[in-house]
């Protein structure tokens, strides 16, 4: 063999392996061939697993990397779903869920609502009656219907089809005999128009079990204010005709911002962009809408929110918690596959929000710990919502931030809750989910 010697070659082997004699044979010979071919075996087939776990792991490190505020545990879960592991996060979100449920009984943080609105404004401790309210112990409580919605309620569109200022809400009425200290009284906040803000918000209990928790309500005059939708850096998929952040010339005007509802995927409805179609639209769907003058509209898709309207962008999650003022009677049942996937008939009480409509025309958004789908709705008809839909699940998403502008014309955040997950300035720089802006107007609205 080219000048080496048998001893040469022996010495070069490893212990155990020394060259045989071609003719000789030892009890052991064969099973150390077997050991040797399963070694090979082993090694190649831990090359090509690394080899086909390097654009898995590439695609993971993006995710974890990506831009926004999300924790690493959301971005985990979310690349999880899409890449075909949902029923398998479905199942530890259910076990999780159950192991942390929120807290029964208990005393609630002392601190109001108000003390965490940016931008905060003085207003009348007495103001008329629009929202009806029913006391702790009144049916609706229990049953999911809604009081105080006849035609006796003022509107804010009139003959002409101009909007009007709206009243003041009232205070709401806390589901506990003994209210904690600022429960259902509202904060103004943003630009004064006539006199009033456009936009009010307050915290109350969301049932009497859950007494040491305090869940955020935010009263919206459309009259005052206009809505837009904004797409998030990975929800909906490009292309948009707008960031997924609120741009800086619109700040100057900014009240608020919240989260939008599931992943369109996961949504069982569409999405308008720009009057653009994103993701088609399903026909009774849950749907918030905004027209190009920032008006919003609130209901089924192809009821209450024509199907040939024009429209700057909609928002589809779900199907409605409440119509006609009365609570959906399937939440009592559902089956884990229409409003989410917390808990045996999705009674889970966690993180949620919700958006609905008032008989008035306002919009109000409610959001917080402690809340099944079903006291989620209940809340909706106690403050006498006429139609409401589900947007959030978990901390991770379900937030709404205030702003206000500097002196110097800085602009800065406030989240509605502290518990909330996100900075004080989300939505001031890219996100990941959609999300719905609140933009305070100059004057009236025509």
């Amino acid at each position: 063999m080219s000048g080496i010697t048998d001893d040469q070659l022996s010495e070069d082997l490893l212990p155990g392996t020394e060259a045989l004699d071609p003719g000789e044979t030892t009890p052991d010979a064969a099973p150390r061939k077997q050991r040797s071919l399963r070694r090979r075996a082993l090694r190649y087939t831990a090359l090509v697993v690394a080899a086909l776990l390097i654009p898995v792991s590439i695609s993971c490190i993006r995710a974890l990397t990506g831009p926004g505020y999300d924790s690493a545990a959301a971005r985990t879960v979310q690349w999880a779903r899409d890449h075909h592991m949902g029923s398998f996060v479905d199942w530890a979100e259910r076990h999780w869920f159950d192991k942390n449920q929120a807290k029964v009984g208990g005393e609630p943080d002392p601190n109001t609502v108000g003390a965490n609105i940016a931008g905060a404004v003085a207003v009348p401790t007495t103001v008329p009656s629009t929202t009806a309210v029913p006391s702790p112990t009144s049916a609706p409580t229990d049953t999911g219907t809604a009081t105080g919605l006849s035609s006796a309620v003022p509107t804010t569109s009139t003959t002409d089809g101009v909007l009007r200022r709206l009243p003041p809400p009232t205070p709401l009425t806390s589901p506990s005999p003994t209210p904690f200290r600022g429960e259902g009284r509202w904060t103004g906040f943003g630009p004064l128009i006539e006199g009033e803000p456009g936009a009010y918000a307050t915290t109350v209990r969301p049932d009497v079990e859950h007494s040491s928790i305090s869940i955020g309500v935010v009263w919206f005059d459309p009259a005052a204010v206009r809505f837009r939708l904004f797409p998030g850096d990975n929800s909906p998929s490009r292309p948009w005709d707008r960031p997924p952040y609120v741009p800086v010339p619109d700040r100057k005007s900014l009240l608020a911002a919240f989260a939008g509802g599931f992943r369109l995927n996961e949504s069982n409805g569409g999405m308008l962009l720009g009057g653009k179609e994103i993701r088609p639209m399903r026909v009774g769907a849950a749907t918030f809408a905004f027209g190009l003058d920032g008006k919003p509209l609130l209901g089924n898709w192809g009821v209450e929110v024509p199907l040939n309207g024009t429209y700057d962008s909609v928002r589809q999650n779900l199907d409605l918690i409440v119509d006609d003022g009365v609570m959906n009677p399937l939440l009592e049942t559902d089956p884990n596959n229409q409003w989410g996937f917390t808990g045996p008939n999705n009674n889970s009480f966690v993180w949620r929000s919700g958006v609905g409509i008032l008989a008035d025309g306002a919009i109000v958004w409610v959001g917080g710990n402690g809340l099944s789908v079903v006291s989620l709705a209940k809340v909706f008809v106690r403050i006498g919502a006429a139609r409401a839909m589900q947007l959030e699940i978990n901390r991770e998403w379900v937030q709404l931030n205030t702003y206000t502008l500097t002196p110097e014309g800085k602009i800065f955040g406030k989240r509605l809750l502290t518990g909330m997950r996100g900075p004080d300035n989300r939505w001031l720089d890219r996100d990941t989910r959609d999300f719905v802006a609140v933009f305070g107007r100059s004057e009236l609205q025509p």
